[in-house]
């Protein structure tokens, strides 16, 4: 997990997670732009635009979190009707080893026990037929 902040939000990007779909490079490359190291320019955007395009993130690789509500626990994770659990806000994602697996959301974590890259959900639900009230 990588952090980058300009005073008023917190950028995290978790490698691990990214799918290289390119909204955040598309939506503001004056911020993000792989190129460049690093590769997030945090000057480069307001707050309000760079939220905005990290919101647009198809796997939760990109998040953010403001620097005031940093100190202040604000997961809140939602159960998706025959699939996975969606986890928002900053919250530590610890692995059976201790390790940090993600340290701010959003991410969704498999229900349906068949993903191929457990915890997170793959998707694998929407092909087994996953039905959460068996």
């Amino acid at each position: 997990m990588r952090e980058y902040s300009n005073g008023e939000i917190v950028v995290c990007w978790d490698p691990a997670k990214c799918i290289h779909a390119r909204e955040c490079v598309k939506g503001l490359p004056q911020v993000f732009n792989r190129e460049k190291r690093p590769w997030v320019n945090m000057q480069g955007a307001s707050s309000a635009k760079i939220m905005s395009v990290i919101d647009r993130c198809p796997s939760g690789a990109l998040s953010y979190k403001k620097v005031e509500d940093a100190g202040k626990p604000a997961a809140r994770i939602k159960v998706v009707k025959n699939g996975p659990l969606l986890v928002e806000g900053s919250c530590a994602l610890v692995d059976q080893d201790g390790k940090e697996a993600a340290s701010c959301g959003p991410f969704a974590l498999c229900r349906c026990t068949g993903s191929k890259n457990k915890p997170f959900c793959d998707g694998t639900h929407i092909q087994i037929g996953f039905d959460d009230r068996k």
